[in-house]
């Protein structure tokens, strides 16, 4: 009789989780990188400016550290002029390396 020869099993390989695929795709296509900027920056505005103001306000764009945000009014244009700057202390506290030097309010 003759004698089976041992199998060997690879071992099961590791699926990556959906993050981490999300993660490499977003830092190899440069379109997606500025998605996942913009991303960062609207989830970081309705956290430091509230619902209330979130709620008068939208993101447009944000092109060479510059912020462009929507307003619903001229009088609401005006009152985010005069807190700008601590928005913007804000932002940089929870944006980290993402630099915000003026918000344009149009």
């Amino acid at each position: 009789m003759k004698k089976r020869q041992e199998r060997t099993y690879n071992s099961p390989r590791r699926i990556p989780g959906i993050s981490s695929v999300l993660d490499s795709l977003v830092s190899s296509t440069p379109e997606l990188s500025k998605l996942a900027v913009v991303m960062r920056i609207i989830k970081a505005w309705d956290e430091t400016v509230g619902e209330k103001l979130g709620k008068v306000t939208r993101i447009l764009k944000y092109e060479n550290e510059v912020l462009f945000v929507r307003v619903t009014s001229s009088v609401w244009r005006n009152e985010f002029y005069h807190i700008e700057d601590e928005i913007k202390k804000k932002l940089r506290g929870k944006l980290g390396s993402i630099k915000i030097t003026k918000i344009v309010f149009l």
